[in-house]
This record gives structure tokens, C-alpha cells and sequence, in this order.
């Protein structure tokens, strides 16, 4: 599997995982189902897994490329969470608190930066479905 292809199917993969688990968690719903799979495959896929997994991360090592990976992918992160909350609407936080935070601008704030862990996860797992070294210096 080429390592695009890979962040793209790693991606997706979290996308899922994460969808699923904030929906057996009740911590946001969508506007509408067609909505959580747009974002699965537009947000998780596209722009973190294939635009700034594998622009930023994929092409070469890992190492020393983490913090610019996580700082790109919360940088997104904050801005789909932004547009969501003051203009896209398309999910809404429950009463419910995740992880202590109640409000909802607080919890778009959270998990706007923690949207960083989304690309370092899709190359960490593309890498391994593609079959590629981790954390070697250099490809040549």
C-alpha cells in the first residue's frame, strides 16, 4: 500500500474509532448522520490524514517532525472546532462534561488542540501499514 493511501485508510481508522466512541459517550451529536461521515472522511481523511499526515509527516522520518505535525493538526483542529461553534453548527455538545469541562466553547477549545494527536497518529499507524520504517533518520 502506498503511503498516502496508508494515512488516508490510518485516518479514516481513527476517525471511526474516535465517531464511535464520542457517540456511545453521548458527548456530541451531529445535525444529521450524513454530517459525522463527511467529517470522518473530509476532516479525519482528507485534510489531517492525507493533507497534513502525509504532506508534513508521511513523506519522510518521523522523528523530528512531531511537534510541527501536532501543531498543524491542532491549528485545524481549532478551526473546525471554531467554524462549528460560531457558524457551521453542525454538532453540539451534550450537558454531559468531558473530562471535567462543561462549557461548550472550552470543550471546542480542548478538543481543537488535541485534533495535534490526529496526524502524529495517522502517520504512526500509516507507517505501519505501509510497511515503511518509524523513526529512521532519513528515507532515502
Amino acid at each position: 500500500m502506498s503511503l498516502p493511501l496508508a494515512c488516508f485508510v490510518a485516518a479514516i481508522g481513527l476517525g471511526l474509532v474516535v465517531e464511535t466512541t464520542a457517540g456511545l459517550l453521548r458527548l456530541w451529536t451531529y445535525r444529521t448522520p450524513l454530517l459525522i461521515l463527511a467529517n470522518i472522511v473530509l476532516a479525519f481523511g482528507l485534510i489531517q490524514g492525507f493533507g497534513v499526515g502525509w504532506v508534513i509527516g508521511g513523506r519522510g522520518a518521523l522523528r523530528g517532525v512531531f511537534p510541527v505535525l501536532f501543531m498543524v493538526g491542532a491549528l485545524v483542529g481549532l478551526l473546525f472546532e471554531g467554524l462549528n461553534l460560531y457558524w457551521l453548527h453542525a454538532w453540539t455538545f451534550s450537558d454531559r462534561p468531558l473530562l471535567g469541562i462543561r462549557r461548550p466553547i472550552d470543550k471546542a477549545a480542548f478538543l481543537g488542540v488535541a485534533w495535534g494527536f490526529a496526524p502524529l497518529s495517522t502517520v504512526f499507524l500509516a507507517k505501519i501499514l505501509a510497511g515503511g520504517p518509524l523513526l529512521a533518520a532519513s528515507v532515502a
